[in-house]
C-alpha cells in the first residue's frame, strides 16, 4: 500500500502479546450521527414488532440494509443442535432457504462455543489464499479473537458448494447461550468494513433484548391462561370431594387446561379415562413404565415410543405424555396425553449424508443442499414448563380427599369401562 493508505485498526491483548489488526478503511463511511439514528430506527423498529415472528423477518430486512449481502437469514438452534431459518429477506435471484432446516452436524458444538465469543464473523473471499503468521517467540499464538485469522477448509468448501462466494455470521445470545445467527450470504466476494461489524454487533445485542422480550411475553401470556383454567377447574371443586368424583366432574376439563387430547388416573385397579385416549391396557402399560419416573419430579416428553416400545401401537393418540404421581396411600398417577402430530420437515439436504459413523472421521462438508423432505412420525406438540406446573400442582391439591372408589366405579370412563377407543 502506498504511504498514504488509511486503515482501520483493532487492537486487543492476548495471553503472551498485544495484537494489532489492520485493514484498508473504506473511502467513504457515515458519520457518527447517521449511525446513532440508524441505530435508534432499527431498535424501534424491533420493538414494534408483534411476535417473535415478526421480529425476525424485521431484523432480517434491517441487517440486509446495513451489510448489503443479498441474502440474510435468520437462524434459530434447537434444544438438539439442529437449526431452521424462521426467516430470510433476500435478492429474489438467489433461492430461498425459509422454513429449511439444517443438522446439528453443520455447525458443531466446539463452532457453536466460538460463537458465543466472537460474535461477528466475516469471510469477504471463500477463495483467499491465508498468509502464515511467524510464532511469537517459543509460545503459540493464540487467535480465537482475531477477526482477521483464517477459517477452517472445511467450512469453505461449504459455502462453494451453496454457491457463496462471502459470508458473515452475527451471533444472536440470550442469557449468554447462542439462540441463533444472523447468516449472511453474498454470490460474489464482499468486505464488511469495521463499522459495519461494529453496527451489526450493536444491532444483534438489541434483537436479542427484544426476542427475550417477546418470548417472555408469550409466555407470561400463556401462564395466564394456564392460571386461568386451572382456577376454572379448581373452583368447581369441594373440601368433601372424593378422587374419582374430582376425575368425574374435572376430567375433560384438566385435559383442555393443558392442551392435551385425554386424560387419565391410575392407582391400582381404577382407571378413569377422559377424551378420545388409548386403549385401557395401553394406558396401564405406559402408567406402569412412567410411574417411577414421574414419581418425585414430572416426567413429559413429546415422543413416547422412544421411552416404550410397546406405546407405539398407541402413538396415534398418545404419542405425548405428561405425567405426575399423586402421593395417596396407593399411589395415583395422572397421565395427559397428546395425540400425534405428523409433520414434514424440509431440510437444506439429506441430514443423514456425508455424516461419518466413526467419529475419528475427518468432516467433509455436505455437497448438496436441494430440499430434502422428512416425515416426523410418533411425535406430539412439546410440552411447556408452564404446562408441566399446573400438572404438578393439580397433582399437590389438599381440597381433594382422596378415598378409594368403591368397585361400583372401578375401571370407569366416558364409556362406562369399554375398552374401546375412546
Amino acid at each position: 500500500e502506498g504511504i498514504d493508505a488509511v486503515f482501520d485498526a483493532t487492537i486487543h491483548r492476548s495471553s503472551i502479546a498485544i495484537i494489532v489488526e489492520l485493514e484498508p478503511a473504506p473511502p467513504t463511511m457515515p458519520s457518527p450521527i447517521e449511525m446513532l439514528a440508524a441505530m435508534e430506527n432499527a431498535a424501534a423498529t424491533f420493538e414494534h414488532a408483534f411476535g417473535l415472528r415478526e421480529l425476525c423477518e424485521r431484523a432480517a430486512r434491517i441487517f440486509r440494509q446495513v451489510t448489503g449481502f443479498d441474502r440474510v437469514m435468520v437462524y434459530r438452534f434447537h434444544d438438539d443442535g439442529t437449526g431452521v431459518v424462521v426467516a430470510e429477506d433476500r435478492d429474489p435471484a438467489l433461492r430461498s432457504f425459509l422454513n429449511q432446516h439444517f443438522p446439528a452436524s453443520d455447525i458443531p458444538r466446539q463452532a457453536r462455543a466460538l460463537y458465543v465469543r466472537n460474535r461477528v464473523r466475516v469471510i469477504p473471499d471463500i477463495a483467499y489464499e491465508p498468509a502464515p503468521l511467524r510464532p511469537f517467540g517459543n509460545d503459540a499464538l493464540d487467535m480465537s479473537d482475531v477477526a482477521l485469522r483464517s477459517v477452517s477448509p472445511t467450512h469453505l468448501r461449504y459455502l462453494a458448494n451453496m454457491g457463496v462466494a462471502a459470508s458473515a455470521s452475527v451471533s444472536i445470545v440470550r442469557d449468554g447461550a447462542l439462540w441463533g445467527l444472523i447468516a449472511c450470504h453474498h454470490p460474489t466476494p464482499k468486505l464488511l468494513p469495521l463499522h459495519a461489524r461494529m453496527a451489526c454487533r450493536a444491532l444483534a445485542g438489541s434483537l436479542s433484548r427484544q426476542i427475550h422480550a417477546k418470548e417472555d411475553a408469550e409466555l407470561f401470556r400463556e401462564r395466564i391462561r394456564l392460571r386461568t383454567a386451572e382456577d376454572a377447574v379448581m373452583l368447581r371443586l369441594g373440601s368433601d370431594i372424593s378422587l374419582t368424583g374430582l376425575f368425574a366432574i374435572a376430567g375433560d376439563d384438566l385435559a383442555r387446561m393443558l392442551g392435551a387430547d385425554s386424560f387419565a388416573a391410575v392407582r391400582g385397579a381404577e382407571l378413569f379415562v377422559a377424551g378420545r385416549s388409548p386403549r385401557h391396557a395401553d394406558i396401564r402399560k405406559i402408567a406402569a413404565h412412567v410411574v417411577d419416573l414421574a414419581r418425585t419430579v414430572p416426567f413429559a416428553t413429546d415422543r413416547m415410543a422412544e421411552y416404550l416400545p410397546d406405546a407405539v401401537a398407541c402413538q396415534d393418540l398418545a404419542s405425548g405424555i405428561l405425567a405426575v404421581t399423586m402421593a395417596t396411600e396407593e399411589p395415583t398417577i395422572l397421565l395427559w396425553f397428546r395425540a400425534e402430530q405428523i409433520a414434514v420437515v424440509n431440510w437444506a439436504g439429506n441430514p443423514q449424508k456425508d455424516v461419518p459413523v466413526d467419529p475419528h472421521t475427518p468432516l467433509t462438508p455436505r455437497a448438496s443442499f436441494e430440499i430434502w423432505s422428512e416425515a416426523v412420525c410418533g411425535r406430539s406438540a412439546p410440552w411447556t414448563l408452564f404446562e408441566i406446573e399446573p400438572a404438578v400442582l393439580a397433582a399437590q391439591t389438599d381440597d381433594v380427599r382422596c378415598a378409594p372408589a368403591p368397585p361400583a366405579v372401578r375401571d370407569q370412563s366416558r364409556t362406562h369401562g369399554d375398552d374401546r377407543r375412546q
